[in-house]
């Protein structure tokens, strides 16, 4: 019925998108709405638009504020960001877009130099912002309004669209109802914590597929790895999760960081249920493992090294398994589950 309002996923905010995960996957131009997606209604560029702006430039991506407001406001803001020392070149705006007209979100990409297919849209109204990149055939990201205080006409906006969102996450839910839900990430991203707080909000059964394995062999992972090696382990993590996700009763599923790896296990698991990327820094494992002793793979001196480069080979096949991907670092746990069911 609300189809095509629907926003393809949701974000708490716009400074918990993953936009280094949406480059890897061919995204080169972000279009934002300014007002209540980036700042409060008419503010000036904060050190949080700053550090994004410059973070995404970083990147290599292309932008556009593309906003219904008026030239001052908009070219307000660009000025801000230019005198905080954000690299401008490659950065547009267009106020007074109309949107949902789809006709400045054309002009958008036709500046950026981007396609449909490689332009992400992030707004935070469903009748504007995303009903006119939907439209205009362009991923979109719908997120909460920073500021509560808004216009009368916003506002009646407002309630319209908890009607429309009801019925989207029922249709989410229902993509998912009988499906697991499986946990994918690096060591010590924290997979097992959330793992267990996300089944007791779903009231899912939790599983650690780790220990599974230990249960099943009667000794531990390191154990495993110290007399059979680690090719034999591999094996027992894709006949366990096989097993696990051919009976697709609901499931919240904890995956070992290195099981994603085998391309065995890609089939298995994007047949069996919505994938989830917990992403950490190397810099928060290092930290969260450093007197770690029961990790086969960081039994070495140099283990900043060995943290480095196991996250440098699976980053991008995490990225490409993931339907949704999480940040994770400085987070609680309450947040990051949070999160993921707005996500899903």
């Amino acid at each position: 019925m609300f189809n095509n309002l629907y926003p393809e996923t949701r974000a708490l905010s716009s400074y918990d998108i993953d936009f280094e995960g949406k480059y890897d996957l061919g995204y080169r131009g972000v279009i934002f709405d300014i007002d209540n997606t980036l700042v409060e209604h008419g503010a000036d560029a904060d050190e949080r638009a700053i550090a994004l702006m410059k973070r995404l430039k970083n990147c290599g991506f292309k932008i556009c504020f593309l906003s219904n407001n008026k030239e001052p406001r908009v070219a307000r803001f660009c000025e801000g960001l230019r005198r905080a020392g954000v690299d401008m070149y490659g950065v547009y705006h267009i106020s007074k877009a109309g949107k949902p007209s789809t006709k400045n979100y054309e002009k958008a990409m036709e500046m950026m130099g981007t396609m449909q297919r490689t332009t992400l849209f992030v707004g935070d109204q469903l009748f504007t912002d995303v009903w006119g990149a939907n439209r205009a055939g362009i991923s979109s990201v719908l997120v909460n309004p920073i500021d509560k205080q808004e216009e009368i006409q916003i506002v009646l906006k407002r309630y319209l669209e908890k009607v429309v969102l009801k019925c989207y996450e029922k249709s989410r839910r229902k993509a998912i109802a009988g499906k697991a839900i499986v946990l994918i990430g690096f060591m010590g991203c924290g997979k097992s914590t959330i793992g267990k707080q996300l089944a007791e909000a779903f009231g899912y059964e939790f599983l650690d597929m780790d220990e599974l394995i230990e249960k099943h062999e009667g000794t531990t992972i390191s154990e495993i790895f110290a007399t059979k090696g680690e090719a034999y382990f591999r094996n027992l993590e894709t006949q366990a999760i096989s097993g696990q996700l051919s009976d697709l009763r609901n499931k919240i599923i904890s995956t070992g960081g290195g099981m994603p790896i085998s391309p065995a296990n890609h089939r298995p698991l994007k047949e069996g249920g919505k994938v989830v990327y917990l992403k950490v820094s190397p810099e928060t494992v290092l930290e969260r493992l450093k007197h770690d002793t029961t990790r086969p793979l960081l039994q070495r001196e140099d283990k900043e090294e060995a943290v480095r480069s196991l996250m440098a080979e699976r980053e991008p096949v995490y990225t490409r398994l993931a339907d949704v991907t999480i940040v994770t670092d400085g987070k609680s746990v309450e947040r990051i589950v949070e999160e993921i069911l707005t996500a899903l």
